[in-house]
């Protein structure tokens, strides 16, 4: 008996240095690539409910260092604190999940789209942005009523029939909000905190728009800011620990109850009878039972979160990454892989190549709904900028038709059609969401 005691513990001794030492190979990895510039922000690795990792590497914009408590945008991840709040009120028995949009936003023009259309993405319902591009005054910015009107106003075309397929489309989360506040009786901003922030002990967590002198801040409205006070699925600052304060709340079951909670993890079957991917404010992106990830995921130009729930086994692996965001998928593969005792690749410089002058001229026009977004070259380099927006943006390329912008971790694609004639421009590999290529009619 003695024996298998040494033993047992010998055999434990040896897995934890294991373990001690690829923690060990990930802080030097880490401060190598904080280093190269390819990351600044915070990583949190949690195993079995207990936090075995949590480290904060390179500086902020203005040279300060990270700290695990400096608040960072969380982007879309927001939408995973929409989708808990309207749970929440769905388990007190004050809406349904089945309640029609229009029954809180009655100048919504689509019918048959419910709530769990939204949560999971399958309402059919366009996203907006064109719209508001095109017509709401640059000037101003907008609110969530500004919204409904203009949609109520110009009727766009839905994508589908709800259910019937899934289609992203974050200006619907928009619209959650306005539920909550209606149901609640309290400002959307308010109910976040008192039912989900504070409970959770989430210290560092807040909406921007909550803090003070913000509007002076951002100035003037412009293209690029006419979203700056819509809530629901982003305007959110958290830290890595703070999202893991989150994960506790919900796997000890202080904000919401595990079986309601289900119904955020289960992805929709459409109406082909396939299963779905997107659950309520994520996805499901490993379905084996009793090895389920479920994943918040949050992608901007100045920031990029992936906040990975091993929802069975209590595991969570958390990456806050702030600047460099071009570099943030194969950081985070590499974070993971190291952590999962797999083999790992760091992340390369991105390419640059380079394009003949009968490409760029080529590539050169208007894009999207009216030719609203516009590339244009100068200096053998290709630029974008939609109407009324006060600057361009280099796209960079990285192939004859592949893109990318600085600061992005998403890569862009110039679509053509048979004849090699330019049909659009949009996300690599998703032509159903390009922006196509505007001819003026004569």
């Amino acid at each position: 008996m003695k024996y298998l005691l040494t033993l047992s513990l010998a055999i434990a001794l040896f897995f934890n240095a294991q373990a001690q030492q690829n923690l060990k190979t990930l802080d030097s990895v880490l401060t190598f690539l904080s280093s190269e510039q390819m990351f600044h922000g915070q990583v949190l690795i949690a195993e079995n409910g207990k936090t075995i990792f949590s480290k904060a590497y390179g500086r902020q914009r203005h040279g300060e260092a990270y700290l695990t408590t400096t608040p960072i945008h969380i982007q879309s991840v927001a939408k995973g604190i929409t989708a808990i709040s309207i749970l929440q009120l769905n388990a007190e028995g004050k809406l349904s999940l089945l309640d029609p949009i229009a029954l809180y936003h009655p100048s919504i023009p689509y019918k048959g789209v419910n709530l769990r259309h939204i949560l999971n993405h399958t309402s059919g319902m366009p996203r907006f942005f064109e719209l508001i591009f095109k017509e709401w005054p640059h000037d101003r910015f907008l609110t969530v009523n500004d919204m409904v009107h203009l949609v109520a106003q110009y009727r766009p075309d839905p994508q589908g029939a709800p259910g019937a397929h899934e289609n992203y489309n974050q200006t619907a989360y928009l619209l959650l909000p306005g539920v909550v506040e209606k149901v609640a009786g309290q400002e959307f901003s308010h109910y976040v905190k008192q039912h989900i922030l504070e409970p959770s002990g989430m210290e560092n967590t807040h909406f921007v728009t909550d803090v003070p002198g913000y509007k002076e801040r951002i100035g003037a409205a412009h293209l690029d800011n006419l979203f700056a006070f819509m809530l629901g699925e982003g305007n959110m600052v958290s830290t890595a620990e703070d999202l893991f304060k989150f994960d506790r709340a919900l796997a000890q079951e202080k904000i919401l109850e595990a079986a309601i909670q289900e119904l955020a993890y289960t992805p929709v079957i459409l109406a082909s009878g396939e299963k779905g991917r997107y659950g309520f404010g994520g996805s499901l992106v490993g379905d084996k039972p009793g090895n389920r990830v479920f994943q918040y995921l949050g992608q901007g130009v100045e920031s990029h979160v992936i906040f990975s729930r091993y929802i069975d086994t209590d595991d969570v692996l958390i990456v806050v990454h702030d600047r460099s965001v071009e570099y943030a998928v194969p950081v985070y593969k590499a974070i993971r892989n190291i952590w999962k005792k797999r083999p790992f690749e760091l992340p390369q410089p991105r390419v640059e190549h380079r394009l003949s002058t009968n490409l760029i001229n080529k590539y050169v026009g208007d894009y999207g709904d009216n030719g609203f977004m516009h590339i244009t070259t100068e200096g053998g380099k290709l630029f974008i900028q939609p109407d009324g927006n006060p600057g361009k943006m280099e796209i960079v390329p990285s192939s004859d038709t592949t893109f990318y912008f600085r600061d992005q971790a998403v890569d862009w694609q110039i679509y053509l059609n048979e004849q090699g004639e330019v049909i659009g421009f949009g996300p690599l590999g998703q032509k159903e969401f390009m922006m196509k290529r505007f001819r003026q009619q004569n």
